[in-house]
């Protein structure tokens, strides 16, 4: 029998909405993240969808995230600086994407850095909005750390993901990756399931490699590309907390639960639109189109949408196990 039942995008929406008002979230607010992490559900990123909805609501309840967030703005013109307030990331970024998209248009780029924030959910989907609107975007964001820098064994860096996005004919081209070898979520899956997972994914507290995945929890996530990854993690602890004045990732709290002080980390946002917006996009589409005659290459992001649309028409398969948790809160 399995172990996953069927539910629908308007259903699940309504659910994570409802349980976010009743922890204190405004309506708008519950609304904003409801639509996000029933999206990622739907496009297979769930790591970042209803498997979160447990720990937002215990931090909401307790007060981690502050339920009423009032983000506050310093306008520097081509640079604008957020304050999350410690509220809801989603909140903040929705206020990013409507500030940077305004300014873009008008200067030719905008950087947003925003301040004690919380988890982002998946960047690809909002770098992928500001593709639809004609303009090219990346964004990155720093996480509780998981990661030693190279050489290292103290966890220092998140898995700090990056996402990028540009117009690309019907669907844009969207790179979305963390900067660990593998997801954090995946080893966490393979400690609760008492199952070992691949060397070369994590090493343990004493910086030897290891197939135990409590053992890696417990030392650090490798990076993706060895030193190189390493190196990516730093660019992007600097150019989001470094830049917005807030937590590092081994400053920053756990997203999963709802005792200790709230994480205060930090995203930027870079959002360009060319002068020349479709000779622009014609060239990337010429290098696209190029790396795309290849029969085994795929361009990235190109499925995402076809994910969602199934999933507003057929429902969407969501483990049994979260639908009772939906359902208890």
């Amino acid at each position: 029998m399995s172990n996953k039942v069927n539910i629908s995008w308007n259903e699940c929406e309504a659910l994570i909405t409802d349980i976010f008002e009743k922890a204190g979230a405004s309506r708008d607010d519950a609304a904003l993240v409801a639509d996000h992490l029933t999206s990622a559900e739907a496009q297979g990123a769930t790591g970042h969808g209803i498997s979160r909805v447990k720990s937002y609501h215990a931090q909401l309840v307790s007060g981690k995230i502050n339920n009423s967030p009032q983000v506050k703005e310093h306008n520097q013109g081509a640079l604008v600086e957020l304050d999350a307030d410690c509220g809801l990331a989603y909140v903040a970024i929705e206020k990013a994407i409507a500030l940077s998209s305004e300014i873009a248009s008008q200067q030719g780029a905008c950087i947003v850095s925003i301040a004690n924030s919380h988890h982002a959910g998946v960047l690809g989907l909002y770098v992928e909005r500001l593709a639809r609107m004609g303009y090219m975007a990346l964004m990155m964001a720093n996480s509780p750390a998981a990661m030693a820098p190279w050489g290292g064994k103290k966890p220092i860096f998140g898995t700090n993901p990056i996402a990028m996005a540009c117009p690309y004919g019907e669907d844009p081209l969207i790179i979305d990756l963390s900067l660990s070898k593998v997801a954090r979520g995946k080893v966490m899956r393979a400690a609760n399931e008492g199952t070992d997972i691949p060397e070369g994914w994590g090493i343990d507290a004493n910086g030897n490699h290891t197939t135990d995945p409590k053992a890696v929890l417990e030392g650090s996530m490798l990076p993706a590309g060895d030193m190189k990854g390493a190196m990516l993690a730093l660019i992007v602890e600097i150019m989001t907390a470094g830049l917005a004045r807030s937590h590092y990732g081994f400053q920053a709290s756990s997203f999963f639960h709802g005792e200790g002080d709230a994480p205060r980390v930090a995203q930027t946002l870079m959002v360009f639109s060319p002068s020349n917006p479709t000779g622009t996009f014609d060239h990337i589409a010429f290098l696209l189109n190029e790396m795309a005659k290849d029969d085994g290459v795929r361009i990235p992001g190109q499925a995402w949408r076809e994910k969602r649309e199934a999933a507003k028409r057929d429902g969407i398969n969501i483990l049994a196990s979260d639908l009772e948790v939906l359902k208890s809160l």
